[in-house]
């Protein structure tokens, strides 16, 4: 059964036990002067009638798929405390394989809506599936949606080569009035839009080291949720920020007392922020205590539970698949079945080479009538096959070549088989993988690969941050960077912010950040030794300001450089370009991306190769990057020989 909704990117590190609801509460009279929101003292709501919430904001596939007859997926939607959700919406796109179909809604096993689907429907089907009458069990509902298809002319034959039944555009509306929280262990909701964390004071090692502690925990806890991250400074160091509640939305108040606590306070509007507060060791574990208790903080909802046995944190050669939570690792068919089996190198907790995996499960032994072949594959590369024999078992080692490694890698234990099929008799074959299966690796020192494709993994589990004079615009960005490898890590980031010197030449991966382009000399910058050539196809001169993210491998760590040629706002420009748009910082190759003022950004591999700059750059000049090498080249032989019969005929003549 494939499972959506319960699903996330990344399980959440927890290094103390998850303190009870009741002791959570008790947490607020721990703070003289910081009082608990009430309904009576408190703007306590926030009316969403009739707002449709896409599923991406729920941290949803945009499109869900329905590959199989018969396969139920499932399907689990938060609903926020004071909220009802009223009707799931969306499109559905259907192939043109079959001759009649219909789509069955059920919820806790009775049937909710039945859609007659009917063939190559070119503009699509709407959708509306109504919720309100649904229960509602741990602030989320469940659906379970099953697709059934009747084939043209009753043909039998292997469906995963056409194009499944698909929803798209799917969104969740919502009415009702939001309930704002009125104690710390319901504080944060299970749809979380924007979290601003407020520090006392910016200038602050502890307090910056609290923000980005707290930033990189939630947006980890959320996973696919896309949660914006703020930092603000308070105007004086005791203030209260003056900010109204927004729908999906909370404030987070780092420092400001010398009493150690959390607990809630309301603002001058009405609502209720939370308070982590402590002398300059105890905010510090306060903070560690929130962000280890971080399930208890927020609202329970099974839209976003971790699961039940977490992955192991400390790097390890070998684990099994079930250590490393893959999901489900059986499927059926008839004539094609796959098992992927995802390998995520921050889900290992480091950069890897030397990638291998022992796979062994079962498969349905075939009838005489038919034969097969199981095989592993990786990006379209075949890695090993097995024929399939009467035993119904396999058992494989799968070796994967340095140069196929990458950041997220799917291995795809496929079945094929042929031979003769009666259409509604024959049965079904199936595959399934045994979790207890193991992959195996050795740490990479470079990385495989190296440059941004190297990120976050290389910077598991603790990452120096070095900031600069301008502490919070410094702060800040630090925490658009953390964020932005945040999203693509499956294990937290642990920052630990230090003076930018020590960062520079410590032991640990760091994270240094020098708006206004003084970085320490003992780092080499991958731009100082980049190709002029390379650069000015981009319109890139000596004269050109702009900001830049660098990664440099030195002393057998990675170290990613925010900088700029004097001017900070090219740098938060080139920050603001990769916050509009979420998957470009996966997508980033090289080793250098450059922002140019007032030009596209683009990146480019100085030790690293990067395959996409340089094609980007033949295509916009129309000169390739080998004709210019050999433009060079060429130039410099016929400079030699020119040289060389001067001074020939020189001496011919005395």
């Amino acid at each position: 059964m494939a499972g959506i909704g319960a699903h996330r990117r990344a399980p959440r590190r927890r290094t103390l036990a998850t303190l009870v609801t009741g002791t959570l509460a008790a947490v607020a009279v721990l703070l003289p002067g910081v009082g608990a929101a009430s309904a009576q003292d408190a703007v306590d709501s926030t009316d969403v009638t009739g707002q449709s919430v896409p599923f991406a904001e729920l941290g949803r596939p945009v499109d869900i798929p329905f590959p199989s007859d018969a396969a139920p997926v499932t399907v689990t939607l938060p609903v926020p405390d004071g909220l009802q959700a009223q009707r799931l919406t969306g499109t559905l796109s259907t192939p043109t394989d079959f001759r009649q179909g219909w789509l069955e809604v059920r919820s806790e096993g009775r049937v909710v809506q039945r859609v007659d689907i009917p063939a190559a429907a070119e503009a699509g089907i709407p959708l509306s599936v109504p919720l309100d009458a649904l229960t509602v069990a741990d602030r989320s509902v469940t659906l379970t949606i099953t697709s059934h298809y009747i084939p043209i002319d009753e043909r039998c034959y292997d469906r995963s080569q056409f194009a499944p039944l698909t929803l798209r555009d799917a969104a969740v509306t919502y009415d009702g009035v939001e309930k704002q929280p009125t104690s710390p262990a319901e504080f944060l909701p299970p749809i979380l839009r924007k979290l601003t964390i407020y520090v006392a004071d910016a200038s602050s090692a502890v307090d910056q080291n609290a923000a980005l502690t707290l930033s990189t925990a939630v947006v980890n806890h959320y996973g696919s949720q896309p949660t914006r991250v703020d930092v603000a400074e308070l105007p004086a160091p005791d203030a209260v920020p003056d900010v109204a509640p927004a729908l999906f939305e909370r404030s987070i108040v780092v420092g400001g007392a010398t009493e150690t606590g959390i607990g809630l306070q309301s603002t001058p509007a009405g609502a209720p922020v939370l308070r982590i507060t402590g002398n300059e060791n105890a905010l510090s574990s306060q903070v560690d205590l929130f962000v280890a208790n971080l399930d208890g903080y927020a609202a329970a909802s099974r839209a976003i539970a971790a699961p039940d046995v977490r992955v192991p944190e400390v790097a390890q050669d070998v684990v099994t698949l079930e250590q490393l939570k893959i999901g489900s690792l059986t499927a059926s068919g008839l004539n094609h079945i796959e098992v992927p089996i995802e390998v995520n190198q921050t889900q290992l907790g480091r950069p890897i080479r030397d990638l291998s995996a022992h796979l062994f499960g079962t498969y349905v032994p075939l009838p005489q009538s038919r034969s097969g072949i199981l095989t592993v594959g990786l990006g379209g590369t075949q890695l090993a096959s097995a024929p399939l024999d009467a035993s119904g078992k396999f058992d494989v080692q799968v070796n994967v070549p340095n140069n196929l490694l990458s950041r997220f890698m799917t291995l795809t234990v496929a079945l094929d088989v042929t031979g003769d099929f009666q259409c509604g008799t024959s049965d079904a074959s199936s595959l399934t993988v045994d979790p207890r299966s193991t992959v195996s690796s050795k740490l990479a020192a470079p990385p495989l690969p190296g440059g941004f494709a190297s990120l976050p993994q290389t910077l598991l589990p603790t990452v120096d941050v070095g900031l600069g004079d301008n502490a919070l615009g410094d702060l800040r960005r630090a925490n658009q960077l953390l964020i932005q490898m945040q999203r693509i890590s499956y294990l937290p980031l642990q920052p630990r912010v230090r003076p930018l010197t020590e960062a520079a030449t410590g032991t640990l991966p760091a994270i240094l950040v020098a708006a206004d382009g003084n970085l320490p000399q003992s780092v080499r910058q991958p731009l100082e030794s980049a190709d002029p050539a390379l650069l000015a196809l981009q319109g890139v001169t000596g004269s050109t300001p702009y900001g830049a993210l660098q990664v440099v491998e030195q002393g057998n760590r990675s170290i990613v450089l925010a900088t700029s040629t004097g001017e900070p706002h090219d740098l938060d420009a080139l920050l603001g370009w990769l916050d509009a748009d979420p998957s470009q910082f996966p997508r980033l190759t090289g080793d250098v991306l450059i922002g140019p003022r007032d030009a596209r950004p683009f990146t480019i591999g100085v030790h690293v190769t990067d395959i996409a700059a340089q094609a980007d750059a033949e295509d916009d000049s129309g000169i390739g990057v080998g004709t210019i090498v050999a433009i060079v080249a060429g130039t410099a032989v016929l400079a030699v020989v020119v040289v060389g019969t001067t001074l020939w005929l020189r001496r011919r003549r005395t």
